[in-house]
């Protein structure tokens, strides 16, 4: 019986099209699962769109259209990103679903039964761009530090989930990493403020009408943040994958890293279901050293990459650019510098050593070469790496093999040996090269699937094509 594995991305707010962070985050994901199913496991690849609350209800007023024509266009977009992408995942959820629905409301009810919900007035500073209440002391200057603007003051009765009872679980199972959280840093940021104390919170809305109505009080509707965590439980309901729950791996940016390390562990406790095994927070990217925004005009859509460089130039680039879980900046001027490392170390690499294949090698030799398999003993060890989501060092350890290659090919200077008749060092040399050509292929395949695709036909066809063909400006 084939391990089983599921991973998710994000829950992805949809109040606007997708830009390269998505990307980022699903690119990522994307390879993990791969490389899963390259061990032989069974995968559950969830991803999927946040689709309530008053921000998408406001973003969808200033066009005057319905909250559901909204994201009914944006969800189009998204899925359109990820396909562009290649993003592999088996499920695609949104939390408009009515599956989805009845599971959240199901569980609220839950959490109501075992009386860990009441009741209570409540003022505080509430962001509408975070969808939560904040406190001063979370505030830069007054204001929000993500959105730049400042909280409004907003006085309600709404229902309370009693978080501050889980306080020193959540501590217990977050140091003995039961609830395994990284990079280490985050797991040491979450346990401070877990030991600076949990206030209760607020898991519904008086006056938002775009959401899921609060069990048994219809003037109220379920916080849009508890909508959209149960989605990766309620995901395993809808497509018959129960099995797969506890997820063991969730991939979230640090933006929404407390909701997911306190909140979501939380309620799972509360219901008494398995909590997850793992969550991993990334970084965020900035473009040419600033943060980035429409206003300024910095936002980098994937589409426009893809266009350029295509989709493998892309997901190799934004792995590569900076390690996994911490933050980095990102450059067109870097991805072209990336793209011509693809070209010079694996691209040229492949067209130089076919090349000779076919100049040096008679139809027999040629036949010996494109029937040989891959050797299980050479195989590119990323076992380490992958095992700590050290994507960039992975793709590292990849192409340092590949630059091996190719500093082999200059040392041995294969025309040289055909030129002196020395064939049979020749024939040697240009099949080991050829073996590991195989190897780097099959070490590609989370990270480029559609290259290592490529790269294999080559190297069964001895045919030439360009893997990454000169870039017209």
């Amino acid at each position: 019986m084939n391990k089983k594995f599921y991973i998710t991305t994000p829950i992805y707010y949809i109040n606007d099209v997708p830009h390269i962070g998505h990307g980022y985050a699903s690119i990522a994901t994307d390879v993990i699962a791969r490389y899963h199913r390259k061990q032989g496991e069974e995968v559950f690849f969830l991803t999927g769109t946040d689709e309530h609350g008053a921000k998408i209800a406001e973003a969808a007023a200033k066009l005057d259209e319905t909250p559901k024509e909204f994201v009914d266009k944006l969800d189009l977009k998204f899925r359109a990103a990820w396909k562009l992408l290649n993003i592999s995942n088996d499920e695609y959820i949104r939390t408009t679903d009515s599956l989805h629905g009845e599971v959240v409301s199901k569980l609220v009810e839950k959490l109501v039964e075992r009386g860990f919900v009441e009741k209570r007035s409540y003022e505080g500073l509430y962001c509408v761009g975070c969808e939560k209440y904040m406190k001063e002391s979370e505030l830069v200057n007054g204001l929000c530090p993500d959105h730049l603007k400042k909280p409004a003051i907003q006085s309600e009765e709404n229902y309370f989930f009693k978080l501050s009872a889980f306080a020193d679980q959540l501590k217990s199972k977050i140091e003995s990493d039961e609830i395994m959280i990284r990079p280490e840093s985050k797991k040491h940021e979450i346990l401070g403020k877990i030991n600076l104390g949990l206030d209760d919170i607020s898991i519904s809305r008086a006056h938002v009408e775009w959401g899921i109505p609060f069990p048994g009080d219809p003037e109220q509707t379920i916080y849009v943040w508890i909508d959209a965590l149960i989605n990766y439980y309620s995901a395993t309901k809808m497509y018959d994958r129960e099995e797969f729950w506890p997820a063991d791996l969730h991939i979230v940016g640090k933006d929404i890293f407390w909701f997911h390390a306190v909140i979501w562990p939380a309620v799972l406790l509360a219901l008494d279901l398995p909590v997850y095994k793992k969550l991993f927070v990334h970084g965020y990217f900035t473009v040419d050293g600033q943060k980035m925004s429409k206003t300024i005009g910095n936002v980098i859509k994937p589409e426009d990459l893809v266009a350029k460089y295509g989709t493998d130039a892309v997901r190799y680039y934004v792995l590569s650019a900076f390690p996994f879980g911490a933050d980095g900046d990102v450059s067109l001027e870097k991805m072209n510098q990336a793209y011509l490392k693809l070209a010079n170390e694996i691209g040229n690499l492949f067209q130089r050593t076919i090349a000779m294949i076919n100049k040096y090698f008679d139809e027999t030799q040629k036949n010996e070469v494109k029937s040989q398999k891959l050797d299980e003993h050479q195989l590119i060890d990323t076992k380490p790496e992958m095992a700590e989501l050290q994507l960039m060092e992975a793709l590292r350890k990849i192409m340092l093999f590949a630059e091996d290659q190719n500093k082999a090919i200059a040392a041995t200077q294969p025309w040289a040996l055909a030129k002196d008749g020395k064939n049979d060092e020749l024939a040697i040399f240009l099949t080991k090269t050829h073996s590991n050509l195989i190897v780097l292929a099959d070490a590609l395949v989370p990270f480029m699937p559609e290259t290592a695709k490529k790269m294999n036909h080559q190297l069964a066809t001895l045919d030439l094509e360009p893997l990454f063909p000169r870039i017209e400006e």
